[in-house]
């Protein structure tokens, strides 16, 4: 049997120990919607991170150790109309999950051994209108995020006798709603750019396994440099922090397991960040690459994080 002694108190929250908005997703020219258009983002995403243990679709997992890739197809249109004075665009991002888990554990079940869980599906899909001003140099994206609950879940699976645990899961099995402010200052003629985006994600509950994650804040920021050859350099990172303590049957069985008082979760996270600019024929091209170090988390998975984005214009 697991002894709860052997799980530190700063056990994990967040259901699936990674929110639904993912950090990192705003950066350069974060506050900037382009001209009228059609835009297609191609986001390949790797994280590998470990946490002391996890709530994954009821089970609670001990010692989790993840690789993810996750490629997003990222799709913006921007209308050739105002609302209000404001210009408007719709985003649609589908994600595509591959995740591989290994673990020491499951504490309901008193399961130990080297455990090891997969999946490979779709996550939730997510849908975006953007308003958006611009005064001199300064610009300002509301962006107003619906995360539908359209990727594949399933309730974990513990199977004792053949020492297996399903648990995870390509999508969060919840509806969320996320209101996002970013704002950029660029300066053409220096190159310098400033970028900062500030949002909460508010979730319903999940059915599954009754639990409700508590309203998560998270702040995006980036100092770049735009040089001549289309190249930029910078610095970006982010802070999320949970507001308040997650809450029903689900949450408090977990905490009870672990022996926790609150499962509220922050993380910080900092890298360099990379773009270029350039041509393939007629078609303007961007390639975006970025690597994220995260520290101080509690209560979620700390990662490394590597981002590369290829954006196409139509």
């Amino acid at each position: 049997m697991i002894a709860a002694a052997l799980v530190p108190s700063s056990s994990l929250a967040v259901e699936g120990g990674i929110e639904a908005y993912l950090l990192g997703s705003r950066d350069s020219m974060a506050g900037i919607l382009p001209p009228a258009g059609t835009y297609l983002n191609n986001d390949f995403v790797f994280f590998s991170g470990s946490a002391p243990s996890i709530s994954a679709g009821g089970a609670a997992i001990v010692d989790p150790n993840v690789d993810v890739f996750t490629y997003k197809f990222n799709l913006t249109h921007v209308f050739d109309t105002q609302i209000g004075g404001a210009r408007v665009g719709l985003n649609i991002n589908i994600p595509y999950v591959a995740a591989d888990m290994t673990y020491s554990g499951e504490l309901g079940s008193g399961l130990t051994g080297n455990l090891e869980d997969t999946e490979r599906a779709l996550g939730d899909i997510t849908l975006t209108p953007i308003f958006n001003w611009t005064r001199g140099k300064l610009h300002t994206n509301l962006a107003l995020q619906f995360f539908l609950p359209t990727g594949r879940y399933e309730a974990a699976v513990v199977n004792v006798p053949g020492k297996s645990v399903n648990a995870l899961n390509a999508g969060k099995n919840r509806f969320a709603f996320d209101p996002t402010v970013a704002m950029t200052w660029f300066d053409p003629a220096s190159g310098w750019e400033v970028s900062g985006a500030l949002g909460i994600t508010v979730s319903a509950r999940n059915t599954a396994t009754d639990y409700q994650t508590a309203p998560e804040a998270h702040f995006e920021a980036t100092v770049m440099r735009q040089f001549p050859s289309q190249v930029a350099l910078g610095l970006t990172g982010y802070h999320y922090q949970q507001v308040s303590d997650d809450s029903g049957s689900g949450a408090d069985a977990f905490k009870a397991l672990v022996g926790a008082n609150s499962l509220q979760a922050r993380v910080s996270g900092i890298g360099p960040i990379l773009t270029w600019s350039t041509k393939i024929g007629n078609a303007p091209v961007t390639l975006k690459a970025k690597y994220i170090t995260e520290f101080g988390a509690k209560r979620r998975f700390e990662s490394d994080k590597f981002w590369v984005t290829v954006g196409l214009v139509f």
